[in-house]
């Protein structure tokens, strides 16, 4: 059939408008689900680990080297695997390498729920780990493949929302699941949520490229090729194409260096939040699930609105590095905050300017890395940013266990690791990013 192009539309405007939106009815909200889930499987802990019958079951009232354990093993883990579903991933697919991930998920969170010891439930973090690790690779590469380059920005904050949406229902889900059946009772619903929302999701909605999905039409598949990194002319598509390698690609370890230190940050943070709001701040356990909904709830609308921005300026770099040097600030503001409520409003200053500085560096790399090259390179990215993010639960527990379990040192740690990170983009906002 043929399409009238108005007069005065532009040809990608009208190529857009004559497009099925499958990438955005589809595929879009099957990564989001898919984060979400992700980062339940992910965040729970740190919700069990200010559970007190938890902590007296298991023995580990405070044991902060050993409860930090429990969050850091997960990550080292999923650092050691995530190379390996690179190459999954660049095998096998997308589709497949997802579907595989969310059964591991849910055999791991039963097994934590049958944990009879520490050692056990230790085990199971670790296994978890392995398949939480094919996240980025299979989320990076299906953006790379589905979406062209300047809806990226738009893209990554669909999927990119999942991992504040997850800790923040988590406050409210696994905090009720917590109160009302046991911390064993949420690991098993964890379990089975993952095989009944977002696996039927994959099966059905999601294919590793838009020429095999029944429900694209020629337009998008054009949309797709025609708008990929490999065809701009802006400063990523022109310097992309002077790089031979991208293990020679300084920009790409700019970009994980970066990542690694907000890394650091963000699990260092996120997982001691409701220790810290109950210890430090003396707030219940129940009202510090229920904080940590809120503050996760603002990030959400400030990634929705950064991601817009970025996409309109095309310039992610200059944003990402004031997100980040602003989350540091407002991090010890917080830490010294003379009372609890001031406390709270700092943090989530904090986290909303921290995922200012994550969420464009995630739209950032799809300017620096190249849609072939996309899958085993965010297998790589993992290894190096989640295992430096999985130092960080532990560094904090043995911090707190060797000052007295003040919170000042702690986060000075985390605002520097954000100053780095803030400090790669300086140069890359240079060449145009």
């Amino acid at each position: 059939m043929a399409i009238t192009v108005p007069q005065g539309l532009s040809r990608d405007t009208a190529g857009i408008a004559a497009a099925t939106r499958v990438r955005w009815t589809y595929i879009a909200p099957t990564l989001l689900v898919y984060w979400i889930i992700s980062m339940f499987d992910k965040s729970n802990i740190s919700l069990v680990m200010a559970d007190p019958k938890f902590l007296g079951e298991m023995q580990l009232a405070g044991q902060t080297k050993l409860l930090g354990w429990l969050a850091s093993s997960m990550f080292i883990s999923y650092s050691l695997a995530a190379p390996i579903w690179g190459w999954v991933v660049t095998r096998y697919g997308p589709r497949n390498s997802i579907m595989a991930s969310l059964v591991i998920w849910a055999a791991t969170c039963i097994w934590s729920g049958l944990s009879a010891s520490y050692g056990m439930l230790l085990t199971s973090r670790v296994g978890l780990g392995v398949g939480e690790a094919a996240c980025y690779p299979v989320t990076l590469a299906l953006v790379a493949h589905w979406f062209a380059l300047r809806e990226r920005g738009k893209a990554t904050s669909y999927w990119w929302i999942g991992t504040m949406i997850g800790p923040m229902l988590t406050g409210l889900l696994v905090t009720a699941l917590i109160v009302n059946f046991g911390w064993r009772g949420q690991f098993y619903a964890l379990g089975v949520l993952a095989l009944i929302l977002p696996l039927p999701m994959v099966w059905f909605l999601v294919r590793d490229r838009p020429e095999q999905h029944p429900a694209v039409n020629p337009a998008e598949i054009d949309l797709a090729h025609s708008g990929a990194i490999e065809h701009n002319d802006d400063a990523p598509g022109r310097i992309l194409k002077g790089v031979s390698s991208v293990w020679r690609n300084h920009r790409f370890w700019l970009m994980v260096l970066a990542i690694s230190c907000n890394a650091i940050f963000f699990w260092g943070w996120s997982i001691w939040l409701p220790t810290y709001l109950r210890t430090a701040r003396s707030f219940t356990f129940s009202t510090s699930g229920y904080l940590t909904f809120v503050i996760y709830g603002f990030a959400v609308a400030t990634i929705l609105t950064i991601g817009r921005v970025s996409d309109l300026m095309f310039r992610r770099a200059p944003f990402a590095g004031l997100g980040w040097a602003s989350a540091a600030v407002f991090l010890m503001a917080a830490a010294l905050a003379p009372n609890a409520n001031w406390s709270v409003a700092l943090m989530i200053c904090a986290l909303c300017a921290q995922q200012v500085g994550i969420s464009c560096a995630e739209m950032l790399m799809h300017s620096v890395i190249g849609t072939a090259d996309m899958a085993k390179s965010q297998g790589v990215r993992a290894l190096v940013t989640q295992m430096t993010g999985a130092l960080s639960p532990l560094m904090i527990g043995y911090i707190l266990a060797y000052s007295g379990g003040g919170f000042v040192a702690p986060f000075a740690v985390l605002s520097v690791a954000v100053v780095i990170s803030a400090g790669c983009m300086i140069a890359l906002t240079r060449e145009g990013f």
